[in-house]
């Protein structure tokens, strides 16, 4: 009987022994190694989380960079309408210095012409005050010679005057400046009566032949009336009997100085 081959059981054993110490080695290096790989997994996806993280923030770091370069070009626009609003409120104000010094110059200006039209208004009532008044003045004459006629009158207030009331020294009617200025007692003559500021009332004229003085004509008498709006021609009249007064005319003056003769 043939002994078997005793090379190829050593190769045999040898192979088996080197595979089996492969696979113990490579046991042995998972069981170590193993955790690392593991490790480097968690690694890398962690990394890729952080990556995506990353991106994520520097899109919201390049949004908020944009949304800062606006909110600085908004404020960089709002300083130039604050400057513009400033320099506009400061010219405003500068405006309204020089409006309110107008408005105290116009106020001084104001008060100086209500002054000025106050006076006038106080000169215009004076004068029509003064144009209420008026004046009267009766001039009575007569052309016969040597003969006496004598003017009276008798003003608003009742008084009468004539040769021997003439009131030219206020003595005979204390409170009235109407005077007979003029008496004539030889003819012919005339007579004068004047009033410097009439009252309103009634006014009566008479002309009286005091004497004829050895002259038989009878007198024609003629008068006149003077006063602020003009004169008027009084009516004739003639005179036929001594120591009788006749009446020649009435005349009425009214507040506003208005004269009208009857």
């Amino acid at each position: 009987m043939k002994r078997p081959s005793r090379e190829l059981n050593i190769f045999s054993m040898s192979a088996l022994d080197l595979f089996a110490s492969a696979m113990g080695t490579f046991i042995l290096l998972a069981v170590i190694l193993f955790p690392y790989y593991l490790k480097n997994a968690e690694i890398v996806e962690r990394m890729s989380a952080l990556r995506q993280e990353l991106e994520q923030t520097q899109a919201a770091l390049a949004q908020t960079q944009q949304q800062l370069q606006e909110c600085t070009a908004q404020r960089e626009q709002c300083e130039a309408q604050r400057s513009e609003l400033q320099a506009r409120v400061t010219r405003l104000e500068r405006e309204n210095r020089q409006f309110e010094q107008q408005l105290q110059e116009c106020r001084a200006q104001n008060a100086n012409l209500q002054g000025q039209i106050n006076s006038l208004q106080q000169e215009v009532e004076n004068c029509h005050e003064k144009l209420k008044q008026t004046f009267l003045a009766v001039v009575m004459k007569w052309a016969t010679d040597k003969q006496d006629v004598d003017l009276h009158m008798i003003d608003a207030d009742g008084n009468e005057f004539y040769y021997s009331q003439h009131n030219r020294e206020r003595s005979h009617f204390r409170s009235s400046n109407a005077e007979l200025s003029i008496d004539t007692t030889n003819g012919p003559g005339i007579e004068i009566w004047e009033e410097p500021r009439a009252k309103p009332g009634r006014y009566r004229i008479y002309a009286n032949f005091f004497s004829r003085n050895g002259n038989s004509k009878n007198p024609l008498v003629k008068s006149t009336i003077y006063y602020r709006d003009g004169s008027k021609k009084l009516r004739d009249v003639t005179l036929t009997h001594e120591k009788r007064k006749k009446l020649v005319a009435i005349v009425e003056v009214n507040a506003e100085g208005d004269v009208v003769v009857r």
